[in-house]
């Protein structure tokens, strides 16, 4: 079943002053409301606001960073939303870039597919309520265990742009979060990721701007690619998906 949802928060207003435009893409029949995490409002507040003010919506962030946060606060969060929010909480994990990661965050962007695997693991045993004492490949932890229940547990989705992360995403996680792909792209790496078996939840991110300034619209769109698609990790998914042809350019 498709599902329809809207990035929050909406940009121009502060997150105090938007519970009526939460509250309007409620009643006007989207589902799910995703927040992201790069270099504006974090990943969890806008969605523990939505929680309450539209208690009908399916929440997800799109996505955490495996890095930004150390295994166990990052399983914290995420029980803390649970609870705000059961059985409504889908949580986003990735990579990320190392933009964000190395140049914002100071934290080496080492191992990106070895550190989102381990994350899933560590935060699938989390989430259960094990006591963990372990040692994966990229970090280690010791005697930890929630102090909370987290009842129903919620999905896991992996941010997944190339066929490693994909089978990732199939095989350890609930489904996939894409970025940056066109629909026939999607009919690509779909079924990548339903290797991993039936059921897979496929969340894929639209960019829309409704705006009879096409000529601005367009202005928008080569900033946003700019911006992205140089990124080393963005580079390449495009070039696997033949494109260094048409992006060699910048």
């Amino acid at each position: 079943m498709a599902r329809y949802g809207m990035r929050i928060p909406l940009d121009g207003v502060p997150l105090a002053h938007q519970r009526d435009w939460i509250r309007e893409l409620a009643d006007l029949g989207y589902s799910d409301l995703w927040s992201s995490e790069a270099g504006g409002t974090d990943g969890f507040t806008p969605l523990a606001l939505a929680s309450q003010w539209a208690p009908e919506a399916r929440l997800g962030c799109a996505i955490f960073p495996a890095y930004t946060r150390g295994p166990a606060l990052l399983a914290m969060s995420a029980a803390s939303l649970a609870g705000a929010a059961p059985g409504r909480f889908v949580l986003g994990v990735g990579s990320s870039s190392n933009v964000i990661v190395e140049h914002w965050n100071g934290i080496p962007f080492e191992k990106p597919y070895a550190r989102v695997r381990d994350t899933v693991r560590f935060l699938r045993r989390a989430l259960r309520g094990e006591k963990i004492t372990d040692r994966f490949e990229t970090f280690s932890v010791q005697n930890f265990r929630l102090g909370v229940k987290v009842d129903p547990q919620p999905p896991i989705l992996v941010a997944a742009l190339r066929r490693g992360m994909l089978r990732l995403a199939g095989r350890e996680g609930d489904g996939a979060i894409l970025n940056w792909l066109s629909a026939d792209d999607v009919k690509t790496v779909a079924p990548i990721v339903h290797e991993g078996g039936p059921g897979k939840e496929i969340v894929a991110r639209i960019f829309v701007c409704p705006n009879p300034d096409t000529d601005k619209v367009r202005a928008m769109g080569r900033l946003a690619v700019n911006a992205y698609l140089n990124v080393p990790v963005y580079a390449a998914l495009h070039e696997w998906l033949g494109r260094e042809g048409a992006l060699a350019g910048m």
